[in-house]
């Protein structure tokens, strides 16, 4: 497992008849013993997955956990540290609390606001999205741009709310001006949803923009910065997020670009009150967790009762190496992100969908279509170069590149535009 830290394969996709019957007989009454079950984990589990956690995984949004955070990951599994509840786990809020702080800090949140940490950023939208509606009342339009996260979407659905979509322009930006455009004359929207770095493009939205329509209307502000809103953190790219501090909720998940282990999302409010009000959940069994005037049950907050103390791990992580060696960290993708960028600019057979602001590249390949893109995905895997998944803009096929992991090595750059070019 240290070896895995230090240097991860991008691994393969397992074959399903294969893995089913390298595991059949498993799980049996008597056991297997620490041997059986340890050799099906190392040599069955392992090898069969995707390394999200590899320096040369470009899919999707990365993972690249830090040795403090794992670390501390574990010790919460062993410790079973509950946390939803200041009664129950006091040590583990506080701690996570002081993420929250910084965050609130970083995004110039007013006093008083706070927050919790989730599983993820589908339930902390969730979360979020439910103490909307509620404030909203009728109101139950919401708008929300093209190119926002799936699990937005879902969480409408799931709240029963009616997506309005702004159209973004080439950019992929929600800016106010599209949203003021979309939603006059309306009477009926109560929430807006803008981003803090979209998914597919890694895009910034016009948080000022957006935050004045809201206020205009009298609508919640809620920001998925699951991805890109960590950004924040670093002088060079704040400007960008000018307008966070103006939103009602906003989710930040530390797994992604504050190098947590997987299953980390930290929700924030402008008014707290309002979230208990929404989530707080009643039974004659969880009375004695608020006999306390000054209780803070992160369970209150959001969708989750029984809770993983999962802000542990990146407090744990900032606590030993300090702000500072994230915000390089972070920095080390934004540069491998801009030097494929001016790789790709230069060439001759490829052609920049737009500038990276963050760590995603798109980018188009002449000639090529989906299945021109598919193949070169499975041959740059196949060669053990990259784990990629080509996405889509506005319908057209194109290559898509995340640059998240610090240790992901500059060489890369060209061994992804040999399998371009040739």
């Amino acid at each position: 497992m240290r070896a895995r830290l230090a240097h991860s394969p991008v691994g393969v996709v397992g074959d399903k008849r294969r893995l089913d019957a390298q595991l059949a007989g498993s799980i049996t009454d008597g056991g297997l013993g620490l041997d059986g079950a340890w050799h099906r984990f190392t040599d069955v589990l392992v090898p069969n997955n995707i390394g999200l956690d590899s320096e040369r995984f470009l899919a999707f949004i990365p993972l690249s956990p830090s040795v403090a955070g794992v670390w501390m990951d574990a010790m919460v599994g062993t410790a079973n540290f509950s946390a939803e509840s200041w009664l129950e786990g006091a040590g583990a809020v506080a701690a996570e609390n002081q993420v929250i702080d910084l965050l609130c800090r970083a995004a110039g949140m007013p006093p008083g606001s706070a927050g919790c940490f989730m599983s993820g950023g589908s339930i902390g939208n969730l979360s979020a999205l439910a103490v909307a509606r509620d404030r909203a009342g009728g109101r139950r339009v919401v708008a929300v741009a093209d190119t926002a996260h799936a699990s937005v979407d879902n969480a409408l659905h799931l709240l029963g709310l009616e997506p309005l979509v702004v159209p973004t322009g080439p950019d992929c930006r929600l800016t106010g001006e599209a949203l003021r455009a979309t939603v006059a004359g309306r009477s009926d929207v109560g929430i807006v949803v803008a981003s803090g770095g979209s998914t597919n493009a890694g895009v910034v939205d016009d948080l000022g923009g957006c935050a004045d329509v809201a206020a205009e209307m009298g609508a919640w502000f809620h920001v998925d910065g699951a991805y890109g809103l960590a950004a924040m953190l670093l002088p060079e790219l704040a400007p960008a997020f000018d307008g966070i501090g103006r939103a009602d909720s906003f989710i930040v998940d530390p797994h992604k670009w504050l190098f947590s282990p997987a299953g980390s999302c930290a929700l924030v409010y402008r008014d707290p009150e309002l979230a208990r009000a929404t989530h707080t959940q009643h039974g004659p069994y969880l009375d004695v967790l608020r006999t306390a005037d000054d209780a803070y049950n992160p369970c209150d907050l959001g969708y989750q009762l029984t809770r993983r103390a999962s802000g542990l791990p990146i407090w744990f992580a900032l606590a030993l190496h300090g702000i500072d060696a994230h915000r390089e960290a972070m920095r080390a993708g934004l540069r491998l992100a801009s030097a494929m960028a001016d790789a790709l600019d230069a060439c001759a057979v490829t052609e920049l969908v737009m500038r990276p602001q963050l760590g995603v590249v798109l980018f188009r390949r002449a000639g090529w279509r989906a299945e021109e893109w598919r193949r070169w995905a499975n041959q740059v895997l196949a060669d053990g170069v990259a784990f990629v998944a080509p996405t889509t803009y506005r319908g057209e096929a194109v290559g898509r590149l995340v640059f998240m992991h610090p240790l992901t090595p500059p060489s890369i750059v060209d061994e992804l535009m040999q399998g371009l070019i040739t």
